[in-house]
């Protein structure tokens, strides 16, 4: 192996290393969102205060259970389908609670994952704006049911929440499918009034900036403005104070690793949108304005979307919410990756057993490449000794040297490049992979082999996690080792040091990283094995 190649895989090794420490979080902070108004956004840095209504007690006591639920008059409603259970409220007829009941919190299946809790950060709210006056979004609304808890799994359910002024009557119209992560809400307003009203309809989206964030993959709020995804990380919002978009916004929601929260529209558009800080909390506001004459109507209908970052579930909204789902640089390679993987999930029903199908079909794809590589390596040792020669005999002449050493090249047909850009090539491969296993739901708490062969310990059950006892990364070594045993070498002793250095460099590497992705690069080792054996066979029959 000439030294280019060596070079070639430090350097990688080193990029791999670099991309999760440095550009992941320059990606997510620097390149999230392009805001649309620097002027509005650095002169306006109250809006977020000014949006909101005045502050009742329920904000300024906001982690206080008691405080939160103290108005008398507050109904609370508990709908469940199939797939999660919604709390509502009449106060600002709104949804409270969230809880998904596929998801669990840890991988040992005691609690479901809590999507969100009034109690912790705000709902999804709305305030309108009728001719500047501000119908608060705590005001009480009445309740078109009775009953405290409703079980949705053979029909839709709608639930209605009314409120009437002297201005305008509004009615918000929500609707739980059986089996369906999407809520669908109806708002009918009616002008009672004697002139025609500027209404404008601002629907919220709160979240607690201080829960628990990633460290490698983004999570944030994100608008899809005119087909393009914006992401905008907590921390550029808090930098920034206001980042607003005056574009036409078909979505915008809350996004974490596996989850998202969104509201989106398929009949019309949002006219603006904004994300701020307020009261502790990640804001995001939607803003549709309307023009209602006398004793007229109208309908508008906002569709919302509590559930996994699944790629088929958004996909099927025709929204481009399936955009939420980002890998980074290597998006293009990373979805149809996956897609693969689900492919061969569908017919076996284990993602470890999916992830070496995969190798084997990534391993398929670049077999020409790394055929040559290998016996590129293998032809460049064996041409060492005569190499070694021409050192010899043109030691103080370089140019002639250089020279000699092309002209044998040529003659034995080899490309000194040959086994170092193969490699070069399946660096963007390993790293989308890299990206999608380690921020897919499918991943998520996805068990391989439930315990370890002759003993009652657990074992690989979390491919989204790393492996507690660390056989797969020991395994990995082991392989590597094997593998750089049996490639061929220059006869450089700095070369072959540097090769055995690297399965030790690489086993403490990956001692932390999840159990899929190590996973793959094992069986790719085994796989790399096999291949160089046959090569190595073939080349000594030569």
């Amino acid at each position: 192996m000439e030294k280019r190649t060596i070079i070639a895989i430090v350097i990688s090794l080193l990029i791999l290393v670099g991309y999760q420490e440095l550009f992941l979080k320059k990606y997510i902070n620097k390149n999230s969102v392009a805001v649309e108004d620097n002027a509005t956004q650095k002169s306006i840095p109250t809006v977020p205060v000014k949006s909101q209504p005045s502050k009742p007690v329920v904000e300024k006591k906001m982690h206080k259970p008691a405080e939160m639920i103290k108005n008398p008059n507050e109904k609370f409603i508990n709908v469940e389908n199939k797939l999660f259970k919604l709390t509502f409220s009449n106060k600002g007829g709104a949804i409270t609670k969230c809880v998904l009941k596929k998801y669990y919190q840890t991988v040992h299946k005691k609690k479901n994952v809590v999507l969100f809790d009034r109690i912790k950060d705000y709902p999804i709210e709305n305030q309108l704006i009728v001719n500047n006056f501000k119908i608060r979004k705590d005001t009480i609304f009445n309740v078109s049911v009775k009953e405290p808890n409703i079980d949705v799994y053979d029909k839709p359910f709608t639930i209605i929440f009314t409120y009437t002024n002297d201005k305008i009557a509004l009615d918000k119209i929500f609707t739980v499918y059986p089996d369906k992560y999407e809520i669908k809400l109806n708002y009918v307003l009616r002008n009672l009034s004697n002139i025609p009203l500027k209404i404008q309809n601002s629907t919220f989206y709160f979240r607690d900036e201080k829960l628990k964030k990633a460290r490698y993959q983004f999570e944030g709020s994100c608008f899809l403005v005119d087909g393009v995804l914006k992401e905008v990380s907590v921390k550029k919002i808090e930098k920034e104070k206001l980042v607003q978009f005056t574009k036409k916004v078909q979505w915008l929601g809350y996004s974490e690793v596996y989850f998202i929260a969104t509201i989106l529209k398929k009949e019309s558009l949002f006219d603006a949108a904004k994300t701020y800080i307020y009261n502790g909390n990640v804001v995001l506001e939607g803003i549709k304005k309307y023009n209602l004459k006398i004793n007229d109507e109208l309908t508008d209908t906002d569709y919302i979307y509590f559930g996994p970052k699944k790629y088929d579930i958004l996909k099927s909204y025709n929204a481009g919410l399936e955009r939420s789902i980002n890998y980074g640089i290597f998006d293009f390679l990373a979805k149809p990756l996956m897609i693969l993987l689900n492919f061969f999930y569908k017919y076996i029903h284990n993602y470890g057993i999916a992830i070496i199908l995969l190798t084997i079909l990534i391993k398929l794809i670049f077999y020409p490449l790394t055929q040559k590589s290998y016996e590129s390596m293998k032809k460049m040792k064996d041409l060492q000794p005569r190499i070694q020669q021409l050192k010899e005999q043109y030691k103080d002449n370089k140019a002639q040297l250089n020279q000699e050493i092309m002209q044998l090249y040529k003659q034995y047909k080899v490309n000194p490049f040959g086994g170092c850009l193969p490699i070069l090539i399946q660096i963007p491969v390993f790293f989308a992979l890299y990206r999608a296993l380690l921020a897919s739901i499918e991943l998520r708490h996805a068990p391989f082999i439930s315990y370890i062969p002759f003993t009652d310990k657990v074992w690989l059950i979390d491919l989204s996690a790393k492996d507690p006892y660390y056989i797969t990364p020991i395994l990995m070594g082991l392989s590597m080792f094997i593998q750089q045993k049996m490639t061929p070498t220059g006869g450089d002793a700095l070369q072959e040091k540097l090769m055995y250095f690297m399965p030790i460099f690489l086993t403490f590497l990956f001692l932390n990283f999840p159990s899929g992705l190590v996973v793959y690069w094992l069986a790719n080792n085994i796989l790399s094995i096999v291949q160089q054996y046959m090569v190595n066979k073939k080349m000594a029959k030569k």
